[in-house]
């Protein structure tokens, strides 16, 4: 999952993140982590950071 590179290419911190897409800290800390999270926090976080679920979740090596 692309979350932390996306959301630092946008400038964003976590906390404002969280703001914008209604996603706990907590929750978006553990997917920067795991990498992994269920398809509508995925969906929720993809809508505030403007990018597309392939996007958001497509792995580096599939590029």
């Amino acid at each position: 999952m692309n979350l932390r590179t996306i959301r630092q290419s946008q400038s964003l911190s976590v906390p404002a993140l969280s703001r914008l897409s209604n996603v706990p800290v907590r929750t978006i800390e553990d997917i920067e982590r795991r990498g992994d999270c269920k398809v509508s926090t995925a969906i929720l976080l993809a809508d505030a950071l403007r990018v597309s679920l392939d996007e958001l979740c497509k792995n580096r090596s599939q590029d």
